[in-house]
């Protein structure tokens, strides 16, 4: 690292605030479709990225290539974009680095794992799937994929910090007959040790997913309690969660400006983004600016607590940064993120939700999820999941509607399961809401 120092120094010269990140990704990617092999892949890329900063202006530019004259070239196109950019106090860098020795989140027994042997954990996990239920025949895709990351970063204030990591990531999907009628379901898992993938539960989950929606048909238009099974409530908090950014609040971009330490929700309602969230997907003891990750409630019992900040937001906001900067690749400056953002679990059975009342939507999936809005709370979503009654399945539902206001659902909230899983950075156990409206 110190030849990074060096070159970068020696390019600059006097006068310039720096900073550069190095990653290195090696990817693996096993593919499987009906107990076939379909697919492998395999790709490394390496590269730096250079920010610079004088006058509070501030310059980025990256390189593939690490040499001595690539790390110089990068150099000056990064100040030649400093020359173009505006002025602003939020282009700051951390000049209070803390010396912490990084943990090693390293699965070395989950990369030994051959292609072989991956190829045979997939094919496994689709015939769980079908030894679930008869009415599973097979399976369009499924996907294990494993990242080896290695990152290095230091500034021009002595911040240095290393690591090196693994990441792994599984998807699958089953395909249900009867009677001519086909419908299919999708599961995901991911974790820093393959071991954290739980394959019997995934198959489990995408059979009972799959299967329940056969026969489905429309539904009437009618206000009903609806359970969120936990993969569709985690997908929703995730569609919603920019609301809760720094950069949000920075671009007038949240509902949720204004409203620290008001009531938002439900006093059942909890939210946590956690950075040091054992082997969690986004845990780190440093985030991506080397400022000290930390367990941040965003909401506590249904109070709106505060944003997640990186050092730019937090500056521009006069706040002290949360912990929550984040970078997509060395390709990307560090903005603010999500690191492991969660629902709260509570003490409810998904059963003891499907029977709360006499009758209850229970949401399997959900469509349209990218059209929501984290700026005024509003969503309008395509759903297929269960009527039940009297926590009895009565019909499967199919192309129905819900919609409403995301507080207004927080504010609804009445029964959390005990059921809590993490579906990357964001987790959630199954939800009971009072009262949603469903209609085609």
């Amino acid at each position: 690292m110190e030849n990074f120092r060096k070159w970068v120094e020696t390019a600059l010269g006097s006068g310039y605030e720096y900073e550069v990140y190095l990653e290195s990704t090696e990817k693996l990617l096993v593919e499987t479709s009906n107990e076939q092999p379909e697919n492998l892949s395999k790709s490394k890329e390496l590269g730096l990225g250079i920010r610079v900063i004088k006058d509070f202006k501030q310059g980025f530019a990256y390189t593939t290539e690490v040499s001595q004259d690539s790390v110089i070239k990068c150099v000056k196109k990064a100040v030649e974009s400093l020359e173009l950019t505006p002025k602003d106090e939020g282009f700051v860098l951390n000049k209070n680095p803390s010396k912490i020795e990084l943990k090693t989140i390293y699965d070395s027994e989950g990369t030994s794992i051959s292609v072989d042997d991956r190829i045979e954990m997939l094919i496994n996990l689709e015939r769980l799937a079908k030894r679930f239920d008869r009415r599973i025949v097979g399976s369009r895709k499924s996907s294990l994929k494993e990242l080896k990351v290695e990152v290095y970063c230091l500034n021009s204030y002595g911040l240095e910090y290393s690591y090196k990591t693994t990441y792994f990531s599984c998807f699958t999907s089953a395909l249900a007959v009867e009677n001519g009628e086909e419908t299919i379901s999708y599961e995901y898992r991911a974790g820093r040790f393959i071991k954290d993938i739980d394959f019997e539960e995934m198959a489990k989950d995408v059979s009972f997913k799959a299967v329940s929606q056969l026969g489905a048909s429309s539904y009437e238009t009618k206000v009903i309690p609806v359970v969120f099974f936990r993969d569709s409530a985690a997908l929703l908090l995730e569609a919603f969660s920019p609301m809760f950014l720094g950069d949000s609040l920075v671009k007038d971009k949240t509902m949720l400006k204004g409203k620290e330490n008001t009531t938002v929700g439900s006093p059942m309602l909890t939210i946590i983004d956690d950075g040091l969230l054992e082997n969690g997907l986004g845990s780190l003891e440093l985030d991506a600016e080397g400022i000290p990750s930390r367990r941040n409630l965003v909401i506590e019992k249904g109070v709106f607590k505060g944003f997640l900040h990186s050092l730019y937001t937090a500056v521009k906001c006069g706040v002290e940064p949360t912990g929550n900067s984040v970078r997509n690749s060395f390709k990307s400056l560090p903005t603010s993120g999500i690191r492991n953002l969660y629902i709260e679990k509570g003490t409810y059975s998904l059963d003891d939700l499907l029977n709360a009342y006499d009758e209850t939507f229970l949401v399997l999936d959900l469509m349209g999820l990218h059209t929501v809005d984290p700026i005024s709370g509003d969503f309008s979503l395509g759903a297929s999941g269960i009527i039940l009654k009297r926590g009895k399945k009565e019909k499967a539902v199919r192309g129905v509607v819900i919609g409403g206001n995301v507080m207004d659902l927080w504010t609804k909230l009445i029964g959390l399961g005990d059921d809590l899983r993490m579906y990357g950075h964001v987790g959630s156990p199954s939800l009971l809401i009072e009262g949603i409206t469903v209609g085609s």
